[in-house]
């Protein structure tokens, strides 16, 4: 009796192991980038059907120019507000130049705005990751990736950028290059985070001498 309900107990341990097994080799080990997208609520991405921000650009303390936004992410319209014009279109249908034009602006902004999620949903992109990298503006060392895009399509082809995380997967510093060259086109820190239904948001960009600020304000996500 003793003997069976010994091998009763290894059976039911072997199982029980086999099914631990089977769940940790079906769970999906996220990507550095997955993660940094995790860690700005990219899960709570597709709740969400409106977003409005406003884009602005500063020198000197000295605020240069505002983009107000509005788009419908399921119907793909979206409202350009620039004082003194208003463009609407629908990224979904044929443009003129001067939507084209805005679409261009459009697409500069959202990359500002949500960096984290478009590192993971934009297609022809090429990721190299690298640990312990000390970063141009502050000096800390930090993890990085850098993203290159294809020379293929995109109002920017073949651009790339470097990227700088923390311990927690929260941006700190990007590095834009042109064309993929070694050339620095502009750096700038993530600063004054905030959290808006669930999506985190660094507000403040800075250049390393304080005196340029990428600024955004108004922001919704809704549902």
């Amino acid at each position: 009796m003793m003997k069976k309900t010994i091998t009763l107990l290894l059976i039911t341990i072997a199982i029980y192991s086999c099914k631990n097994a089977e769940k940790k080799e079906g769970k999906k080990t996220l990507s550095n980038t997955e993660q940094v997208a995790q860690a700005a609520g990219f899960d709570n991405w597709d709740a969400i059907k409106e977003v409005k921000f406003t884009f602005s650009v500063g020198k000197m303390g000295r605020n240069l120019y505002d983009r107000n936004w509005t788009w419908n992410r399921h119907t793909g319209d979206v409202t350009l507000i620039a004082s003194p014009d208003t463009v609407q279109y629908n990224r979904r249908q044929p443009m003129d130049s001067i939507q084209t034009s805005a679409d261009r602006a459009f697409v500069n902004d959202i990359y500002w705005l949500l960096p984290e999620f478009k590192f993971i949903t934009d297609s022809g992109t090429k990721i190299v990751e690298k640990s312990n990298a000390v970063a141009p503006i502050s000096k800390d060392t930090l993890d990085m990736f850098t993203i290159v895009y294809s020379n293929d399509g995109g109002y920017t082809p073949g651009d790339a950028y470097d990227v700088y995380y923390d311990k927690k997967h929260n941006l700190r510093e990007w590095v834009y290059r042109q064309q993929n060259d070694t050339t620095i086109g502009m750096m700038t820190t993530f600063e004054k985070f905030d959290t808006i239904n669930g999506i985190k948001v660094a507000t403040d960009h800075r250049t390393p001498d304080r005196m340029t600020r990428i600024h955004l304000t108004n922001i919704e996500f809704n549902k």
